[in-house]
């Protein structure tokens, strides 16, 4: 099964619009003469289960059509999954979503020619998993990211989202302009293996790649494949502060703002003072609780 592509594809990827480039895919598949198993999700968090099977059948080689949602929910397959070692896991995105930030981040292109090119040309290279523990009164849960998982604003937006979603590529750029100035701080606890930090934060992300949020640049000069996570504090930020640095949260200069900054460790733990911290996750809300960070160092294969 080495040389056949399982593929998993979302057609209710960027609101329905991700079936006709579907439709393509397929055709351009078959007269390429590239091998490949079809598979169509129905619900969110089908790709899990896909995966499962895929790899318990032989699969090592798993082909992305969708958003950030998707590839999300397919790493975490390949994550969970206990048939087949990583090592000899292979991932490939054909990008279809409304914000594409993993393939934003590693340059892949949603041209159609450019992809498939990749799938016979492309380099195998190696990407550092985010890992999200979230312990609650009544849970614990882990959930998996590759691109950035955060606390506050960005938390805060997408559970506002979805009216924003019809605006396609602006969804999040209105959902945030519309939505910033009824975000409160919040009054958190930082643990690493260095240090710790009380603080008010108005956004707490970690990283492993440059965007989030259809474009937003909240990671500053990530390796990705190094075994750390990328912290990123804003914290303090008053109504003004925000106003001041909002478009900066899109083009990369909100670091230059002296109440944010940077640090890395490989591990990172996240309490509130008062309550649960909503915890989001490539762009879906992962849950609430204390959140436990920590990372698979070089643990997603993936084709470039």
């Amino acid at each position: 099964m080495s040389n056949v592509w399982f593929i998993i594809a979302n057609r209710f990827s960027n609101s329905g619009k991700a079936i006709s480039v579907i439709d393509k895919v397929v055709e351009k598949l078959k007269a390429e003469k590239i091998k490949y198993s079809f598979n169509l999700t129905i619900n969110s968090g089908d790709e899990i289960d896909l995966v499962k099977s895929a790899t318990k059948n032989g699969y090592n080689k798993i082909l992305a059509i969708g958003g950030d949602g998707t590839v999300q929910k397919v790493v975490a397959g390949i994550v969970m999954q206990q048939s087949i070692s990583l090592k000899k896991m292979v991932f490939s995105l054909i990008p279809t979503g409304t914000g594409n930030d993993w393939a934003k981040s590693k340059n892949i292109s949603s041209n159609l020619d450019e992809c498939l090119e990749i799938l016979k040309d492309g380099k195998i290279k190696t990407q550092d998993i985010g890992v999200a523990r979230i312990r609650s009164a009544n849970e614990n849960k882990t959930r998996y990211f590759i691109t950035y998982s955060g606390i506050g604003f960005d938390s805060f937006m997408l559970t506002k989202i979805d009216k924003y979603k019809w605006l396609g590529k602006l969804s999040y750029l209105v959902c945030a302009i519309m939505n910033f100035l009824k975000f409160q701080n919040i009054a958190v606890r930082i643990l690493t293996s260095k240090t710790e930090i009380n603080t008010n934060v108005f956004l707490l992300g970690i990283g492993i790649c440059k965007y989030t949020g259809g474009g937003m640049q909240l990671i500053k000069k990530p390796k990705g494949n190094d075994g750390l996570l990328n912290i990123t504090i804003a914290q303090e930020f008053s109504k003004f502060d925000i106003i001041r640095n909002f478009f900066n949260l899109f083009n990369g200069s909100i670091f230059k703002e002296r109440k944010v900054f940077t640090l890395t460790d490989s591990e990172v733990k996240i309490s509130a003072k008062n309550g649960d911290l909503v915890c989001q996750g490539d762009g879906e809300i992962f849950g609430a609780g204390k959140i436990d960070y920590s990372v698979i160092k070089k643990g997603l294969r993936y084709l470039s």
